[in-house]
């Protein structure tokens, strides 16, 4: 009997503590950390420019009809790191190659997206790779695409 009134009150205070912490964080702990202050920002990448200012940069344009836009972009980092995934439908895919003058590189998931696709659930190597054409003066850009029901996952990485 004695050990049952001393559990009592640590259980007590126990959930006093937790009910205190949900009440001062009911977004759940560290929330705020992972809010970004850029719309399509991922909350495992964080970003110092704009989706729309990375894209102008690196000379990208996403096709009407993008959906689950998810990207990150640090300027303040050496070499300036930009990663982007979105999905879009796959007859859209051809246009979105020309139209960025990217070019096949085979099946071999580039290095710059292989982290981003293996925790999206694909499997590396199982979608096209490409690379932005040589001799056209812009930056190096690459993407993989996988398909999927109703729409291609593309994984875009500098």
């Amino acid at each position: 009997m004695f050990h049952r009134l001393t559990r009592t009150p640590a259980l007590f205070l126990g959930v006093l503590l937790l009910g205190g912490l949900t009440a001062c964080d009911p977004e759940g702990l560290h929330s705020a950390e992972h809010a970004g202050p850029f719309p399509h920002e991922s909350p495992s990448d964080a970003a110092d420019v704009s989706l729309d200012q990375a894209l102008s940069d690196y000379r990208v344009r996403l096709p009407e009809g993008v959906e689950d836009i998810t990207y990150g972009a640090r300027k303040a980092l050496d070499g300036y790191p930009f990663n982007a995934q979105f999905s879009l439908p796959c007859d859209g895919v051809p246009a979105f190659v020309r139209d960025n003058r990217l070019v096949s590189a085979g099946k071999k998931t580039p290095d710059e997206v292989l982290t981003d696709v293996m925790d999206a659930g694909f499997t590396p190597g199982a979608g096209p790779a490409y690379t932005r054409a040589k001799g056209t003066k812009l930056p190096n850009v690459v993407a993989a695409v996988f398909e999927r029901p109703g729409a291609c996952r593309v994984f875009l990485g500098a």
